[in-house]
């Protein structure tokens, strides 16, 4: 599959490639690891070169790889990088599919939230080391595939801070912190199925404030109105 890489030239190339990703994410790509299928609905981008020194970033050699699972302290990361650039995707939250369930739900059976829940939850899914088998682990992009009705695109991608980081000396006046590099796909809603985004309140508050969102789309994401 030819899956959208991180380009590191510049600044800009850097935060677009991060915007493409989240966009495959959120309307072609899903995760399967052996017989278990995952969307991946809340992730944060963590990179450190010339381009983009962010501070935040472990620099772990393993996020100089590309399409690796990187387990860590903090959860697991999808890595992206180039040999070069540190780069790494750490999933706040996925979605289960299929199993047993239906179009009532919209074909996804749970989702599970938290970085080190989803890690756990995804390496689970491995098999045991005596069972002497070779575990499948991939993304599956259904572009151009159009048999897998069953997946459906998400109505928005929202973009906002990170969760849960600290000021850096390296960064007195908290730019890379503020950076909008958590992305969340908000998914359809169905009758046996509504997604869990944290902190939406207030992501969406900042995403109305700044522009970069209409109310109404806030309101239809909330299901309930509020003033902003």
């Amino acid at each position: 599959m030819n899956f959208p890489k991180v380009n590191f030239e510049n600044r800009d190339t850097v935060l677009f490639s991060f915007e493409r990703i989240a966009e495959k994410f959120a309307h072609t790509v899903y995760l399967k690891v052996n017989n278990a299928s995952y969307r991946l609905v809340d992730f944060e981008f963590y990179a450190f070169g010339n381009a983009l020194p962010d501070p935040h970033t472990y620099k772990h050699e393993q996020q100089l790889a590309f399409g690796k699972l990187y387990a860590h302290g903090s959860g697991i990361d999808i890595t992206f990088g180039d040999g070069t650039n540190y780069c790494g995707m750490l999933v706040r939250s996925v979605v289960k599919l299929y199993e047993g369930t239906g179009p009532e739900s919209g074909f996804m059976k749970q989702q599970i939230e938290g970085p080190q829940n989803v890690a756990t939850e995804l390496l689970g899914n491995l098999y045991a080391l005596t069972d002497g088998k070779p575990n499948d682990v991939t993304f599956v992009d259904i572009q151009g595939r159009n048999q897998d009705a069953s997946f459906y695109p998400a109505k928005h991608v929202l973009s906002g801070k990170r969760i849960g980081l600290t000021p850096k000396p390296t960064d007195p006046e908290d730019v890379f912190m503020n950076m909008r590099l958590r992305f969340v796909p908000v998914l359809p809603k169905f009758q046996e199925f509504k997604q869990s985004i944290r902190g939406v309140e207030s992501l969406l508050t900042d995403l109305v404030k700044s522009g970069k969102l209409e109310t109404g789309v806030a309101h239809d994401i909330l299901g309930y109105q509020k003033v902003f």
